[in-house]
């Protein structure tokens, strides 16, 4: 998964946006239940594409299930054998998917 993401933003690049990403992250864990944004999710009022890949190893399945029960409206896309990279790996499926949803 680095590699792709160096190679879009240099190796510095990455090391420095991966370091400040995990320190704005850890500042949630002081939040109740580690939320970022649970008391928001019912006011979102747009149509909403929830895509998630089944072996994503950085983000558990009970995430996206959440979402999708608390945005009103929402659509739950679940990727079988996609991991946390869709929009590289399944590019073609994953474009498809939102173009889909855009022209809807």
């Amino acid at each position: 998964m680095r590699r792709p993401m160096e190679e879009m933003y240099g190796e510095q690049g990455f090391a420095e946006l991966w370091a400040n990403w995990v320190d704005g992250i850890s500042q949630f864990v002081h939040r109740p239940e580690g939320s970022i944004c649970m008391e928001l999710l019912p006011l979102i009022s747009c149509p909403t594409l929830i895509v998630h890949g089944e072996k994503d190893p950085m983000v558990p399945g009970f995430h996206p299930q959440y979402l999708h029960k608390h945005i009103k409206g929402s659509r739950l896309q679940l990727m079988p054998e996609g991991k946390h990279n869709l929009h590289l790996r399944y590019a073609e499926q994953f474009n498809k998917l939102v173009e889909d949803f855009l022209e809807e």
